[in-house]
């Protein structure tokens, strides 16, 4: 049991923003295979002990004929962030003050990131309610297979959160 409470991490969302929210509907071409690109980042500011995550979807039209095709300009371009604060001792488990970096574990980056995907979602709906793009929702993916391992992010003066 105290090894257990010895690896908790504490931590809270403390800003959700819509970073981009594009939709283009001279992109759009009805009856067209729709494709989703996504991605996600992550940054942090050791002052304030905080992790930012970003997510990004596109939606594309992708002919499934044509494996090497250049993408079309998407329909819908959705950028979400959310912006996590750790407390003090979580924040000390993950840094290595001799390298100067950070180290989110690759379990946290996906919980992370599947919080920041389920709050895209969301977005996407509200933005889209009501509208034609609502039938198109972000997939249910697992964030934690776009990412390899654990995330190593450098500490330097500027912050990148």
């Amino acid at each position: 049991m105290a090894e257990n409470q010895e690896q908790r991490l504490n931590f809270a969302i403390v800003n959700v923003k819509t970073e981009k929210l594009d939709i283009n509907p001279e992109s759009f071409m009805e009856g067209k295979t729709v494709a989703v690109k996504a991605g996600v980042n992550y940054g942090v500011d050791k002052e304030k002990h905080l992790v930012k995550v970003l997510f990004t979807n596109k939606f594309i039209h992708k002919d499934k004929e044509e494996e090497n095709q250049q993408d079309d300009a998407p329909f819908i371009d959705l950028t979400v962030s959310c912006v996590f604060v750790l407390d003090p001792e979580s924040w000390k488990k993950l840094v290595k003050e001799d390298e100067n970096i950070f180290v989110l574990p690759h379990g946290l980056a996906s919980h992370f990131g599947m919080l920041t995907a389920s709050t895209a979602r969301g977005v996407l709906h509200n933005e889209t309610e009501n509208t034609d793009y609502n039938k198109y929702i972000i997939p249910v993916n697992d964030v934690g297979g776009m990412i390899s391992g654990n995330i190593q992010i450098p500490l330097n003066k500027d912050k990148s959160a």
